[in-house]
């Protein structure tokens, strides 16, 4: 019993760290982070934070988490798309989420000392920051992250060509893999 607890536990911490190295290096370096750095360098939203440095600490920290809620909301109903099929769909809403987060992400960055001073928010956010350490010191998230670093630099080198299109590039990936998977499958 205490092997099938053990296995099973282990192919969660997997896919947990599958997801995150997917998430940071996919969703976060490629699109969000771009976003971000975008809206942070627009104009109305200097004169926002210059704004905002008088407001009440309280009234911040709601606008926090509603933006932040919504943005999560956003995202389990985007996966539960994804997770049916609805692709399309799982895109739009991502694709919604990431301005939103993108705006979020701003307000705690330039209102981290007033949301800091609630005790709670301060240890929901020290032990999710001390957990993300964690999962990246970990055997599994090394040994897998080296693994997608070897990955894409195949990728690149074998399917991907400079003068390709975005969409040019997922279709000769898409193809290739297709080829191999059918392949592997007649064996």
């Amino acid at each position: 019993m205490n092997k099938i607890i053990n296995t099973t536990t282990h192919y969660l911490f997997v896919l947990l760290v599958l997801g995150y190295i997917f998430y940071e290096e996919l969703v976060w370096e490629r699109f969000a982070q771009p976003i971000v750095r975008y809206v942070q360098s627009l104009k109305l939203l200097q004169k926002l934070e210059l704004f905002l440095q008088d407001v009440n600490g309280g009234i911040i920290l709601v606008v926090f988490m509603l933006l932040f809620g919504v943005t999560e909301l956003q995202g389990i109903y985007a996966g539960a798309l994804f997770f049916q099929g609805k692709i399309f769909l799982w895109a739009l809403i991502y694709a919604g989420k990431i301005p939103i987060a993108a705006f979020t992400f701003w307000l705690f960055r330039i209102s981290k000392p007033k949301l800091m001073e609630f005790l709670w928010f301060k240890k929901s956010y020290d032990y999710m920051i001390r957990g993300i350490d964690w999962l990246k010191s970990t055997d599994t998230y090394k040994a897998i992250k080296l693994k997608s670093s070897e990955v894409k630099k195949y990728i690149k080198k074998n399917y991907l060509t400079r003068d390709d299109t975005t969409q040019e590039k997922f279709l000769k990936i898409r193809r290739r893999l297709k080829a191999r998977l059918k392949g592997v499958l007649k064996k």
